[in-house]
């Protein structure tokens, strides 16, 4: 037995040192034309971003808040340890204030927080070792005080989208409402998996339980849905290092994206040429190769959707669907970052303004209450 996983053959996709050196977020850019307030003033965001440097759609989000008067910050996993710091203060008077950067800001005005690429349980400062998950956990614990410290509407919520990540739940709750599945097994026990693909010999695939990309020293590195072939029989030990899922590939020639936010849905269809269409992900598809159509989904699917947003308590997520030869779509995942970029790039569906429009009345109704 081989002491690395299941069929982990990473590939890297970018080395992004490059690309994170060249790239801004609206704010930075506003700072270097002298259009904004001082560095080191205090300010009194609105509107508090949490990902990563690189998010296009943030930025999105961002210039619409700009454009219409709204302040916000953007902090990024990049910017922990060394430009990120924070006051939590308890004791006869409570108070707390943030800093990124020279800029520091009280947090009482922040009413939303927009939660997208960040998790303190991956940061990844020191090389390894002792320092590394102290790091790792320090901040992890940190950033839990924020929920605690602000009294704000979160998009989503930091612990319903941890749990809604989670693939058993995903599929369970979509089940239960009505959607049809795919036959599945998540399972680190090599019997059980043999047991699978002998059902499915000519189409069984295999994914990751987790996300399928990984970022490390400023590199990506991703993992696809692969098909599994007979000849990965004797590699099915190698299951024991790290559980993964194994699922029946249905039969198609595309996809459908579903963007939900709050009570509204944007459905693309995904395909690609014909010589391509036997794909295992369409990931592995260069985006220029790929197909985008505007849709109009059963009402009925649609209004499952945003049901099954709200069971696992959402506000925005992406849900993808297969649909099999016979028209039947079948739920495959469901994604509460939600990217939407690429679709909007290839389409005419306004989700960035549906998106800020959303931010923005929830932003409205906040205010009037007074808190």
């Amino acid at each position: 037995m081989s002491n690395q996983p299941f069929v982990f053959n990473f590939i890297e996709k970018l080395n992004y040192k490059r690309i994170l050196m060249n790239n801004t977020n609206p704010l930075e850019l506003i700072g270097r034309l002298n259009i904004s307030k001082k560095g080191n003033s205090s300010t009194s965001p609105k509107v508090l971003i949490l990902t990563k440097k690189m998010d296009i759609e943030s930025d999105l989000l961002g210039i619409q808040c700009l454009k219409n008067g709204i302040d916000y910050v953007k902090i990024t996993e990049e910017d922990i340890p060394l430009n990120f710091h924070f006051e939590f203060k308890i004791g006869k008077f409570n108070d707390s204030m943030l800093h990124l950067g020279k800029r520091k800001f009280n947090i009482d005005e922040i009413k939303i927080i927009l939660f997208r690429y960040f998790d303190p349980k991956f940061l990844n400062y020191y090389s390894g070792g002792v320092y590394q998950m102290y790091l790792a956990q320090q901040w992890y614990q940190a950033f839990n005080c924020l929920p605690i410290a602000l009294d704000a509407i979160w998009i989503n919520n930091p612990q319903r989208t941890l749990e809604s990540e989670n693939r058993l739940n995903q599929l369970l709750s979509a089940q239960r409402l009505g959607f049809s599945i795919p036959e599945t097994l998540i399972t680190n026990e090599m019997e059980a998996a043999k047991k699978f693909f002998k059902r499915f010999p000519k189409s069984t695939i295999v994914k990751v339980l987790h996300h399928h990309e990984i970022f490390l020293n400023q590199k990506s590195y991703r993992f696809l849905t692969n098909n599994i072939e007979t000849s990965h029989l004797s590699k099915f030990n190698e299951l024991t290092y790290a559980p993964v899922i194994f699922q029946k590939k249905i039969e198609n020639d595309s996809e459908i994206r579903v963007t939900v936010i709050n009570d509204k849905t944007f459905s693309c269809r995904i395909s690609t040429t014909k010589e391509k269409r036997n794909f295992s992900d369409l990931h592995k598809i260069k985006e220029k190769e790929l197909i985008f159509s505007e849709i109009s989904l059963d009402k009925k699917i649609e209004k499952l959707c945003i049901k099954l947003n709200r069971k696992l308590g959402l506000l925005v997520s992406s849900i993808d669907f297969v649909q099999g030869k016979n028209g039947e779509l079948l739920f495959l995942e469901i994604n509460p970052i939600g990217d939407w970029n690429w679709i909007e790039k290839h389409t005419n569906l306004p989700i960035t303004k549906s998106m800020f429009d959303f931010v923005n009345d929830l932003l409205n109704k906040k205010e009037v209450h007074g808190s």
